[in-house]
């Protein structure tokens, strides 16, 4: 994402040249159309890809990963995307014992979802119920 926002940023700064110095006159509208529109964009991947930005883990959590055992959609939707129950087999770091969560999630938040697939976690050590994505 970082990498496309420069890139619009380059697009739009190439669109301000050719709207101050167009080829021809007629094209100043439309150098100064991209320069907004990618210029723009640009800027908006850049602030939304910043490092700084990335969510915290939740605080006394531990990072693990989770395997999906098993997926089952279940009534309502967030955001438009249907919720799913999903079946989890976490592994904490440092060879912890395994275990197994259910835990329900938008599907807009976990893209692919298949048995057998690994996804990043943070979970409480002290109630394992609590299972974030990380």
């Amino acid at each position: 994402m970082l990498i496309s926002g420069v890139f619009l940023l380059i697009l739009g700064l190439i669109g301000l040249v050719f709207s101050i110095v167009p080829p021809v006159e007629e094209a100043r509208l439309g150098a100064i159309g991209v320069a907004l529109g990618c210029g723009l964009s640009g800027l908006l991947l850049v602030y939304l890809s910043a490092p700084g930005r990335s969510e915290k883990p939740p605080a006394g959590s531990r990072k693990a990963k989770a395997t999906i055992l098993a997926a089952e959609a279940t009534p309502g939707s967030v955001a438009g995307y249907p919720m799913v129950e999903l079946t989890l087999e976490v592994r904490p770091k440092g060879g912890g014992t395994p275990f197994q969560v259910k835990r329900k999630f938008s599907s807009g938040r976990l893209g692919r979802i298949e048995a057998g697939r690994r996804l990043d976690v943070f979970y409480d050590p002290v109630n394992p119920e609590k299972l974030e994505l990380a």
